[in-house]
């Protein structure tokens, strides 16, 4: 199973608290800064309508922009059931 992107910009406070929700919870994660990564930041941009809007996660084929940390988790399980 991979675990989820969360793209986030330093600072964001939406971000701080996916991430921070997402280690609580225990959800595997792997957190990217916009501009390490310019392919990711251009992919959430085409998902975003050109904005890169803080937090955008990528997991199980899906793009979730600003989600609540339990959409992670559930699109993560979805991930983990099918391969199961």
């Amino acid at each position: 199973m991979n675990p989820a992107i969360v793209y986030y910009k330093p600072g964001c406070p939406f971000g701080i608290r996916l991430r921070l929700a997402l280690s609580l919870h225990g959800v595997p994660f792997r957190a990217v800064r916009f501009r390490d990564d310019e392919v990711g930041a251009e992919r959430v941009r085409a998902v975003n309508e050109g904005c890169e809007i803080s937090p955008t996660v990528h997991v199980n084929g899906r793009w979730l922009t600003n989600p609540r940390w339990r959409e992670v988790a559930d699109a993560s399980a979805r991930s983990h059931s099918a391969a199961a």
